[in-house]
């Protein structure tokens, strides 16, 4: 922790969205260093979990955060002509099905490395109901995973196996960074999100470039990650989340956004016409519907909602896996197909 107090750092954040003050990179990195690191008493880091969910983060607070997280995460290593993609999951979905496991799985089988992180499946199963963004009742993608016989890696050394021998792979943050799973565990005790559940969006777990793929709740954070990955020079994909994950939503197409060398544009606006048809989904947001959409889909049977499989084309062509948009179409037309040769 750098030499300033506690007491003023927590005096300068904690005043209310019209006063707070935002740190320095510098400032925020050795202070989400040393709160990763348990070294905060307990009360000044309460302090600031609720500050921070009122005040919010600036870009540069996002990027000390997501700095120091990075320095103390074990990396998963994983050896691929194309970037791996990186789809943070930690809200599930209560109204409708999960749909983040199927285009996880279909990028993978398309050639494309995918990585997903969250809780585990015990944890995201055994939580109480709270006001803020309640997490009871919701299917998590560690539930699907499991349900669905795909691979949930136990360490990050075990994650980088997986993702070489399958190109797959789910893993707790507990296992990823455990500075971070502490601090997202705290919010069955504190009752709200914090800074954490944003920098989760945000981390690359390799030590190679990557694609992010961040889906928001909320408007407003749509911009403030589009401007730092932007700001960093990541490459990313950013969009308005079903239920908070980011996968699209199978009915309707949000505006899909890329972030790639310091800029960021509308790949795709969202479909905003009338509804033709609905498209074929699960008859209910149960872990034991969804595997059996999913089985349905890669198997050829039932389409890819046309939303899912517009994000798909996107984030091949972000991967490098594919040159194009007509050569993504044919790759992703051949997968489903179960034509991969």
């Amino acid at each position: 922790m750098n030499s300033m107090p506690l007491n003023l750092i927590v005096g300068r954040v904690a005043r209310g969205r019209e006063h707070a003050e935002d740190l320095s990179p510098d400032e925020a990195q050795s202070l989400f260093a040393a709160w990763l690191a348990g070294d905060l008493p307990d009360l000044v880091a309460g302090a600031l979990w609720a500050a921070y969910r009122i005040k919010g983060e600036s870009v540069d607070e996002l990027r000390g955060f997501v700095s120091a997280s990075e320095a103390s995460l074990p990396s998963v290593s994983i050896d691929s002509a194309y970037r791996p993609v990186v789809f943070p999951s930690y809200n599930g979905t209560l109204r409708g099905a999960n749909l983040l496991p199927l285009l996880a799985l279909i990028l993978a089988r398309c050639g494309v490395p995918v990585l997903l992180h969250g809780p585990a499946a015990s944890t995201a199963s055994n939580v109480m109901a709270l006001t803020d963004h309640d997490p009871s009742g919701r299917v998590s993608s560690a539930q699907i995973f499991a349900g669905f016989g795909l691979p949930i890696a136990h360490d990050n050394a075990h994650a980088s196996k997986q993702l070489q021998q399958q190109g797959l792979s789910y893993l707790p943050m507990e296992q990823l960074h455990p500075g971070i799973g502490r601090m997202l565990q705290l919010r069955q005790r504190l009752g709200i999100r914090s800074s954490a559940h944003t920098v989760v969006k945000l981390i690359n777990p390799f030590q190679i470039s990557a694609v992010h793929c961040a889906g928001v709740t909320h408007p407003p954070y749509l911009k403030l990650l589009q401007t730092f990955f932007s700001t960093t020079g990541r490459i990313a994909l950013c969009l308005r989340g079903t239920e908070g994950e980011p996968f699209a939503n199978p009915k309707r197409r949000p505006d899909l956004h890329t972030c790639v060398a310091g800029d960021y544009a509308l790949w795709m606006a969202k479909d905003d016409k009338p509804l033709a048809q609905i498209p074929a989904l699960p008859v209910d947001q149960s872990v034991s519907a969804t595997c059996r959409f999913m089985d349905r889909v890669l198997s050829g049977r039932t389409p890819l909602p046309a939303p899912l499989a517009d994000q798909a084309l996107c984030l091949l062509s972000l991967s490098g896996r594919s040159v194009d948009m007509d050569s993504a179409r044919a790759l992703l037309s051949q997968t489903l197909s179960g034509n991969t040769e």
